[in-house]
Order: structure tokens, then sequence, then C-alpha cells
């Protein structure tokens, strides 16, 4: 099995299971760049995008807001290669 794939699936899972006391975080050390990603009460995702390869000096770089766990993906796949780390806090 490709090692992209499952990361893919293992991030679905923990989208779909995120509770609204948790958050998960995706890292590239590579690009410098991270994502942070909790649930809000609607059931929607709210996500912060790091990038400090853009603005080292920022620290809130862009604010994002998701109505499904699919829109999540899509946007992982998108700024991420598919060598990223995922950790539920």
């Amino acid at each position: 099995m490709d090692s992209g794939q499952s990361k893919e699936k293992e991030l679905a899972k923990k989208l779909i299971s995120l509770d609204l006391d948790e958050g998960i975080r995706i890292e590239q050390s590579s690009q410098r760049a991270k994502l942070f990603i909790n649930r809000n009460a609607c059931g929607n995702f709210v996500a912060q995008f790091v990038d400090q390869e853009k603005n080292p000096n920022s620290e809130i770089n862009d604010i994002l807001y998701f109505s499904s766990d699919v829109e999540v993906l899509e946007f992982v796949k998108s700024r991420f290669n598919k060598n990223f780390s995922i950790s539920l806090y």
C-alpha cells in the first residue's frame, strides 16, 4: 500500500472522529508548514495554516473554514506532499 494513501486514510479517520475539545496537527518539516485543525460546535472544521517559508514573522497566516472532511483532505493534498506527520492534541 502507498504510504501517502495510508496517511490520507489515517487523516480521514481522525477527522471523522474529531471531538470539539481535540485538534489535529499536520506538519511537513521540509516545507516548514503546519496545519492545525479543530471542529466547531456546528460540526465545521476550522484550520490554521502556518507557512514559515512564506512569512517567517507571522504566527497566523490563514484561518480557513471547511464544511466537510473531504474539503479538508483536498486542502491537505494541495498544500503538503505525501510525506507529512499527523498528531492528535
